[in-house]
């Protein structure tokens, strides 16, 4: 290239003519786009005069002729034009049919110059879609791949998820030239929406958005209870409700104590509730995409029955002191959750002689003594309900502590009284002796209505208790003295 030329060169950087001199020069590459126009502008021309013009593609004539009388061929002759002081070519509405080489002819009176470039039509990335392997997976078990379909030269890609540019990693892997994108063992997070951009120096497009189902659970599986309480009553009504983490919907099956109760759905009602019911419920979630099971933790439910109908039992034998024992039981319908015990209005509480059972509804009195005797009482309750009994317990004892009441010393002609008295339960009987001898009085007082000095003497008051069959005496010594009279 001649220095003229090179000037030409350097001029066509900072505009935008032609120049003249002795040589054709056409830019070396052209790029541009399908569906726009392009116009192929000589960098240098020959000086003039030209013979004729003629622009090539590939093997095609595109047109010939002098400069004053150009002559456009089929099928170029409503899409090309040319400047005929430039003999630039403009080529309009491009295709991809018109990629190859154009090649401009200029013939001198001297010599035929020629020159060529090469244009290239890109296409703009247009008909993105995404072509899954499958769009339903289950969580951790599953792998997807997803390919990125699309027209276009040149192209390059990136995933999306949302707004989030998609990285390989452990478990994402990207493949040829980024246009395939591999997810394994999928996660509920991996649901998208994944959209594919392709991209080149003409342009991007995305494909519209998709969206992954992933299957999961059931997990965290619970039952909840309305209304909360520890306990209730019966004839209440209860409902039971379970839920979980699933993906789609669990299904719910109820048991009670590990048996399965043939209850399907979220919620088991329970109305009119029994103490037959009370047991440890369990709820059982089913995925049917997943297919994996999983139990909740179990809600106890205990039902209460009302207490009533309370009875106090005892011995129906005499007792008797420091030799029987007696054992006190309260009974009652109903559940029971505590009993407690009173005596006399007090609280009874253990003691030497005293011992309560496990569930504290007997009570073991061994031996029993006097100070036992008395009303006892048992309340039976829960937190609905109560029921109370009682029971009087006789403890049999004595004679004891025999005394007898009187005068050591009466004159004579005066009134005698003796009186008897004891400790004992049934009350004693009584019968006397005078100095050995029975003078067949059988009640607690001895009376002589004028004493004479034969009633000097030793009395003996035997008391006798009918059922403990003991008896006890006691004595006592009288003196009567001569009286003022006699003297």
């Amino acid at each position: 290239m001649d220095l003229h030329a090179v000037c030409c060169s350097l001029l066509l950087l900072s505009c935008t003519g032609v120049c003249f001199g002795k040589e054709l020069l056409l830019p070396e590459i052209i790029n541009t786009a399908v569906g726009e126009n392009v116009v192929i502008t000589p960098i240098s021309i020959p000086d003039r005069p030209h013979l004729s013009i003629n622009w090539i593609f590939n093997e095609i004539t595109i047109l010939y002729g002098p400069p004053s009388g150009i002559t456009i061929y089929p099928p170029y002759t409503d899409r090309v034009s040319m400047d005929p002081t430039t003999y630039a070519l403009e080529l309009r509405s491009l295709t991809e049919s018109d990629i190859g080489t154009y090649s401009l002819i200029v013939q001198t009176p001297t010599k035929i110059f020629k020159s060529k470039t090469s244009l290239h039509v890109f296409v703009p990335p247009s008909n993105v879609i995404i072509v899954p392997s499958k769009t339903e997976l289950v969580e951790f078990s599953s792998t997807v791949s997803l390919v990125c379909s699309a027209s276009g030269s040149f192209l390059s890609f990136i995933w999306l998820n949302g707004s989030s540019e998609v990285r390989s990693g452990e478990r994402v892997q990207l493949t040829d030239n980024n246009s395939s994108l591999t997810i394994t063992s999928g996660i509920r997070y991996d649901t998208g929406p994944y959209q594919c951009e392709a991209s080149s120096i003409y342009g991007k497009a995305r494909s519209p958005p998709l969206k992954l189902t992933i299957y999961y659970g059931p997990e965290n599986v619970a039952v909840e209870a309305d209304p909360v309480r520890p306990f209730y009553s019966s004839g209440s009504n209860l409902i039971l409700t379970c839920s979980a983490e699933s993906n789609p919907a669990a299904e719910f099956q109820w048991a009670v104590n590990g048996a399965k109760l043939g209850e399907m759905g979220q919620e088991l009602r329970l109305s009119n509730i029994q103490s037959s019911q009370s047991g440890n419920y369990t709820c059982i979630a089913y995925n049917k995409q997943s297919l994996h099971y999983s139990n909740s933790e179990h809600i106890s439910v205990t039902v209460l029955e009302k207490i009533s109908g309370a009875a106090l039992t005892g011995p129906t034998d005499d007792l008797i002191e420091d030799v029987s024992s007696a054992t006190l039981t309260c009974k009652a319908s109903g559940t029971i959750y505590s009993a407690e015990w009173m005596k006399d209005n007090q609280k009874l509480s253990a003691s030497d002689n005293i011992t309560f059972s496990n569930d504290n509804r007997s009570v073991m009195i061994s031996p029993v003594r006097r100070r036992d005797s008395g009303e006892y009482q048992c309340a039976l309750s829960n937190p609905f309900s109560s029921d109370t009994a009682t029971y009087r317990m006789i403890v049999n004892f004595g004679p004891d502590n025999v005394i007898i009441d009187g005068p050591l010393e009466v004159e004579e002609g005066n009134k005698l009284t003796l009186s008897c008295r004891s400790e004992s339960t049934p009350n004693a009987s009584y019968k006397w002796m005078f100095n050995g001898t029975l003078p067949e009085v059988n009640t607690a007082v001895f009376t002589v209505e004028q004493v004479t000095s034969m009633h000097t003497g030793n009395y003996t008051c035997i008391a006798s208790n009918p059922v403990t069959r003991c008896n006890a005496s006691a004595s006592h010594v009288l003196e009567v003295k001569a009286g003022r009279l006699s003297h």
